[in-house]
Order: C-alpha cells, then structure tokens, then sequence
C-alpha cells in the first residue's frame, strides 16, 4: 500500500496536457518489496489472456458480502479493510462482474447511491491499486450522470496502463465516450492500449486509418491486438481495393501478427482466412516486397502447403 491516495502519485505526473509520459509506471508497492516487479496492467493483463477465474470460495464470497454489509452501514474503514483481504486472494477483475450484480440484484437493501459514493471514496482515496479498482467496478453498471462530477478523475486514472481497463467500461456510457476512448488510445503505451483497442469502436475512417497504422503498435506484443484491428481497421474489405504501398505494408504487419498465435488466437479466428490470404498474397505482386514481407509468406506457406493456390501464389512470390 502507498503513502498516499494513488489518483495523487498519478495527477504529480501528468503533463500539461493531461496525459502520462509514455515510460510512466506507477513506483513498486512497499508491500509487494519480494515479488516480481511487473508492467503496470501486466498481471490483469495476463490473466484476462491467458487464465479463466473460477467462481468465488465460500470464504471468499462471504468476505465480499461482508464488506457489502459494511459499506451499506456506512463503516468505510471496514468495508476498505475487508476488500483489501479480499483482493489478496483475487485480483478485482475476478470478482468486478458479481460485485456489480450484487449491487443491482439488491437494490432494495443495498443504495446504489451508497454504493456509487463508497466507489466514489476508493478511486479517489485508496492507496491500494485494487481498491481503485473496485470503486471502478462499482461504477461500470451507473447511469452515466453518476460520475458527472468526478469525469476528469476517471480521465486521469484511464491514462495510467494499471486502470485503464476499469475505466473504459465507465467511458463508453458518456456522451461522445468513443472520442475519449480514442484519444486514451492514443496516448497509452501498453496494457492501456491492448485494452482500449478492445473498447474502441470504428465510428470514423480518422479511427479506422489509426487501427490500420497503429492497432498492432501496443507497446506488449503485437498479437494481443492483432484480431482487433484486422477487424476495426477493414483490413479484409481493403484488400479487395487497390492499395497504396503503405497500406500494403501495414496490412503486411497485421497479418504477421494475426499468423503468431503464440500469445493468442489471430488467423484462425478470422472470418474466410484463405480467402484473405490469398487475396493477401495477390496484393503483393504489386508492391515492393522488405525481408519482413517476405517473412510473412513463408509462414504462410509453412501453414498452408497443403492449399494448390496459396502454396503456388507463396512460392512465386518467393522465388520472384
């Protein structure tokens, strides 16, 4: 836990445009001084791509309850007590969903109003990352006129990678919240991005144009988003027109992160793959051709030796 609300070590370094440097990372926890130091938004991160949470134990459900009953009796200091036990054994994403659905599902004995403004205390006070946490979670289900007067908070916090994913659920329900989802976008560096680029929706060719040059540029591994912007940036539709040798080349790094399937699914979950692929490789008899393009066709050929065409336009274009 820090010596001081976390929303005070983010606004000292914040420039004058609101935004964070992009090598910001918020200083190492005094309570975790022997355990691995990692990106700020890496652990949720990771566990989002890469692990399925279980239900709640009992123990633990009952300790969420607990600080429930504590909150809506006005006992902050318990309520804060009993949610920072909690998260030692479950980060916030893990329970965020039953929270919210508690809240709802008991509005006759549990204020949402209590709830929004026990929230309201944590993502402003709270010296602990995951009690931020929760008082973003406690919002992602508010009408959005609940955060009218504490908008610029939410702001500052979604510019740091470690709460960016909590607030973008709080953003999209404002007026004109996609701009704001891409403009955080923009300015992230990181698990901020690889989040935003999954809230982010494609309302605008200025959006679409950034998703083609950029979407793959994360700051993490070009994979996590790579699905994300073959679809937003129309990567598919544009490969039936004629391209400029820069959309070609952007287009070219997607699809080699799409094809890495390593940190997660890409290729095989796009829709008529070996139509894109081919159609891919069509493109590039056009263009002129860098060792990485070339990298990309021979792992396209590598995985589909077996298909005539895509094997043939491959070995053309390699032998060209």
């Amino acid at each position: 836990m820090y010596d001081r609300p976390i929303l005070a070590i983010i606004r000292e370094n914040l420039d004058s445009e609101g935004k964070l440097p992009h090598e910001f990372s918020l200083p190492k926890d005094p309570d975790d001084a022997n355990s691995l130091l990692f990106a700020d938004g890496a652990l949720d991160g990771i566990t989002y791509f890469h692990t399925q949470p279980g239900k709640l134990n009992d123990e633990e459900a009952d300790l969420l309850v607990d600080a429930l009953n504590a909150m809506v009796g006005g006992h902050i200091n318990t309520a804060d007590e009993l949610f920072l036990k909690l998260t030692k054994t479950r980060r916030t994403h893990e329970f965020a969903g039953v929270l919210c659905n508690i809240v709802e599902e008991n509005a006759g004995s549990i204020n949402p109003i209590h709830a929004y403004s026990y929230g309201k205390h944590l993502i402003a006070m709270a010296k602990d990352k995951e009690l931020v946490k929760t008082g973003l979670a406690l919002h992602h289900k508010a009408p959005a006129d609940r955060v009218q007067g504490f908008r610029q908070i939410i702001t500052d916090l979604a510019h740091c990678n470690e709460f960016t994913w909590f607030c973008l659920p709080i953003i999209q329900k404002w007026d004109s919240g996609n701009d704001l989802i891409f403009e955080i976008a923009k300015h992230v560096y990181g698990w901020g991005r690889v989040h935003a680029c999954r809230f982010l929706e494609p309302e605008t060719g200025e959006i679409r144009q950034w998703f083609l040059k950029e979407g793959v540029d994360n700051g993490v591994l070009p994979p996590y988003t790579a699905l994300e912007t073959w679809n937003k940036s129309d990567a598919a539709s544009l490969l039936g027109s004629r391209l400029t040798q820069e959309s070609f080349t952007c287009i070219s790094r997607i699809m080699a992160a799409l094809l890495d399937e390593g940190p997660c699914r890409g290729i095989s979950l796009v829709e008529e793959p070996e139509t894109a692929i081919r159609k891919f490789l069509n493109q590039a008899k056009s263009f002129k051709l860098s060792s990485d393009d070339y990298e990309v066709i021979k792992t396209i050929e590598e995985r589909w030796s077996s298909d005539e065409m895509i094997a043939r336009l491959c070995e053309d274009l390699i032998n060209t």
